[in-house]
């Protein structure tokens, strides 16, 4: 009976090892090395998720849609990019200029419409944040500046960089 129990143990400890292993060490990560040089064509737009050990469980996928030529509240933009942002991580792409707009996949409140023009940065940060500790998470995307995007990303001794992919 005890080497029955000893032996699920066993096998429990090892599936848990195995599902761990796999989640943490089998994707591809790269450390932060530096912000890109601006082109003179295009823009260059960072979305920045802070490290924030609490509510480090989940990813979320950012999408970036264009709007045709002007933005109007009564057209769908289409969504041209993906981000998965993962706790501590970041991940930019250099934009044609126009009007675009930064969603979470799958939250529906979280958005921000923006305009980048040639040659400009912009950098927005995915901010979690929770007004109690018994209260559910809220998001939204704050526009920053380069030196504090830059103090958050320095603040981690490992920040990620992640790319982007076309949807």
């Amino acid at each position: 009976m005890t080497s029955l129990r000893s032996f699920s143990n066993w096998v429990f400890f090892f599936c848990l090892s195995v599902c761990l292993g796999i989640q943490f060490q089998c994707t591809t990560k790269t450390k932060f090395q530096k912000l890109e040089t601006k082109q003179l064509d295009t823009g260059l737009v960072y979305v920045i998720r802070p490290e924030h050990t609490s509510l480090a469980l989940w990813d979320y996928d950012c999408i970036i849609s264009k709007y045709p030529e002007k933005f109007s509240t009564s057209v769908t933009p289409k969504p041209i990019y993906k981000i998965n942002l993962e706790n501590g991580s970041l991940g930019y792409l250099r934009l044609s200029p126009g009007t675009y707009r930064l969603d979470v996949e799958g939250k529906s409140d979280v958005t921000k419409v923006f305009q980048i023009k040639a040659g400009e940065e912009k950098y927005f940060e995915l901010k979690i944040f929770s007004e109690t500790k018994m209260s559910k998470s809220e998001m939204m995307f704050r526009e920053v500046n380069k030196e504090d995007s830059l103090s958050e990303i320095l603040s981690v001794p490992f920040f990620i960089e992640v790319k982007s992919e076309s949807i």
